[in-house]
């Protein structure tokens, strides 16, 4: 007998237009579950020109009224959907929180009324995640408070945030479950796409390319990565050159610093795409240098499209890359590692295509999102009341 669809409210803060690693796992969850005939809905707060329903692709999204700034909108979205889903309760099984913020509280103490299932999903990577940061401020604590107390059960993508979940919020059921990723989407180029993008964004035909998708932030260290290149390149002979795609109050300081080691001619900033595809098309090694990681979005769309992987060994990038099989990592302080590391991938230029294989094949095993809508269509049915 075929089990009846599930009907499923997606919680999130924001949604698109505004596009983050939070926002982007809810949309592709939500398309994926929708694909398996599942009903799935996404609420969110409503910004200012945006409608209050439309359709994001194939999935449906409502935005809730809330009104100011800072803490006023956040209580009133707060209310907002304290309301929604009291008076839709008749309407869903499970309600999931996308990230454990204020909206998440609201999300549990609902299904706690309602004897509905909840799911929240703790985003960030050790030491700089949601949960670490709380605890130095009243809001933070009251926070950690009212989760040990209504006792959510809770989703993260990597072991190592999880053993930091238990330490903060003591033995509250944890399920690890990673990100992931659209392996039909995300494919590996053929040499003449390959040449085609390098092209499109200005980059050398010849030579490996070393590529970074995301924000310039403080934490993925892209200034500490980009002065060991450009040791590690002056070393070996072999052409190579580093793309910087997105965008980020370092950007001027990454500009700068190539300008300062002399490889602005090798070094490329190119603003954030809609596309990102085509950015992981032009490359050879995606580089992810972070301090802390949960699991990026980035890492695994760039492993779908064979690249190989020199990452930091954090977070669930240490769990998604096969160590010397699908990439190289190295320990984030470690500066010679790291740079023994680029050095192996600019020698061996073969290398990169045969770990990018291998880092497909890994993403297709373990983190396609169709594998992962089958984790979360299960974990549902076992939180939805019979």
């Amino acid at each position: 007998m075929a089990e009846r669809p599930l009907s499923i409210v997606m919680v999130s803060a924001s949604f698109h237009p505004v596009v983050g690693g939070a926002e982007k796992q809810a949309w592709e969850l939500s398309r994926a579950l929708l694909r398996r005939g599942e009903r799935v809905r996404v609420v969110t707060r409503r910004l200012p020109g945006l409608k209050r329903e439309e359709l994001v692709g194939e999935v449906p999204v409502l935005r809730l009224r809330c009104l100011g700034r800072g803490l006023l909108n956040s209580l009133t979205f707060m209310a907002s959907l304290f309301f929604y889903l009291m008076r839709e309760a008749s309407d869903f099984d499970v309600v999931h929180a996308h990230l454990a913020g204020s909206p998440a509280l609201v999300c549990a103490f609902v299904a706690r009324l309602r004897r509905k299932g909840c799911l929240v999903k703790v985003g960030g990577g050790r030491g700089v995640g949601e949960l670490s940061g709380s605890k130095g401020n009243i809001p933070g604590r009251l926070k950690l408070w009212s989760l040990r107390l209504l006792a959510p059960p809770l989703v993260t993508v990597a072991r190592e945030v999880a053993a930091e979940i238990t330490a903060h919020l003591g033995a509250l059921a944890v399920e690890v479950v990673p990100n992931g990723v659209d392996t039909e989407r995300y494919r590996p180029a053929t040499d003449a796409e390959r040449l085609a993008s390098r092209e499109r964004f200005g980059l050398p035909s010849r030579g490996a390319g070393f590529i970074y998708a995301g924000r310039f932030s403080p934490e993925k260290r892209l200034l500490w990565f980009l002065n060991l290149w450009s040791q590690a390149a002056r070393q070996v002979t072999s052409p190579s050159f580093l793309a910087f795609f997105g965008e980020g109050f370092e950007e001027p300081l990454l500009r700068q610093e190539a300008v300062r080691l002399g490889v602005e001619n090798r070094v490329f900033i190119i603003p954030p795409l809609q596309d990102v595809s085509r950015a992981y098309a032009a490359g050879d090694v995606f580089i992810l240098p972070s301090v802390s990681e949960g699991l990026s979005n980035a890492l695994l769309e760039a492993m779908a499209s064979g690249l190989a992987v020199l990452a930091s060994r954090v977070g669930g990038t240490a769990e998604a890359v096969a160590e010397a099989e699908s990439g190289f990592l190295f320990d984030p302080r470690d500066e010679e590692g790291a740079k023994r590391q680029i050095r192996k991938l600019l020698s061996r230029p073969e290398l990169a295509r045969e770990m990018g294989r291998a880092a497909r094949a890994r993403v297709l095993e373990g983190y396609s999102l169709s594998r992962i809508a089958d984790r979360y269509d299960a974990l549902y049915r076992s939180l939805s009341p019979a």
